[in-house]
């Protein structure tokens, strides 16, 4: 009797032993390539974030996805998401398995752990992505905009005045030409109509 279950014992032993490594082997094998993936994610974003092209680094530094498109809402569910969740999901099932904690409870704190890292890491991207979006200049949006005019344009595109205008929530002062057959004094108010290169307006006097 006392032989059958020391029998058992060891059996079930062995059992939640073996239970332990596949675990742990699963946790590991989550962890390595995700973290791979997590840094060269972090990398690419912050780099994009740096770039001196303005929102076009972005975009490249962004590519795995759309969840920190500027103007986009936040999204949960993306490839970077899941990425940092079982980052974080595979580490911290390697550090409370090794801890003796039981497969049930590392399972839940391993998934809150990561949930909870997850949605602080997309919101830091995020508002760093929306931070950057908002100082950037995109000439573009000044299309259709009023201004006034405070260096004299001279017409029919013969040479460069300045407008102050603002767009993108942003005063700004700008170099602007003009098509209209008389020149556009100090003071008047215009509105852009092109965008003739990187930084100088196409502009006619707003009738």
């Amino acid at each position: 009797m006392l032989e059958t279950l020391s029998e058992r014992g060891k059996n079930e032993l062995i059992d939640r032993l073996t239970e332990l490594v596949v675990l742990e082997r699963i946790y590991w094998y989550l962890a390595i390539p995700f973290t791979v993936l997590f840094i060269i994610q972090l990398a690419t974003t912050f780099i994009g974030l740096d770039s001196a092209d303005g929102m076009e680094g972005v975009e490249e530094g962004l590519d795995v996805d759309d969840d920190f498109e500027p103007g986009s809402t936040f999204n949960l569910f993306t490839v970077k998401n899941f990425i940092t969740f079982f980052t974080v999901f595979g580490w911290s099932g390697i550090t409370f398995s090794n801890a003796g904690m039981g497969n049930f409870i590392t399972l839940l704190l391993s998934a809150i752990l990561g949930i909870v890292v997850m949605l602080i890491v997309s919101a830091l991207f995020y508002f760093a992505t929306k931070l950057t979006y908002n100082g950037t200049m995109q000439i573009e949006h000044a299309k259709g905009a009023t201004g006034k005019v405070y260096i004299p344009i001279p017409a029919k595109r013969n040479g460069v005045g300045k407008v102050s205008i603002t767009f993108q929530d942003s005063f700004r002062e700008l170099e602007a030409m003009t098509d209209d057959e008389n020149s556009i004094s100090t003071g008047t108010v215009v509105e852009v109509m092109d965008v003739v290169s990187n930084r100088i307006l196409l502009v006619k006097k707003n009738n």
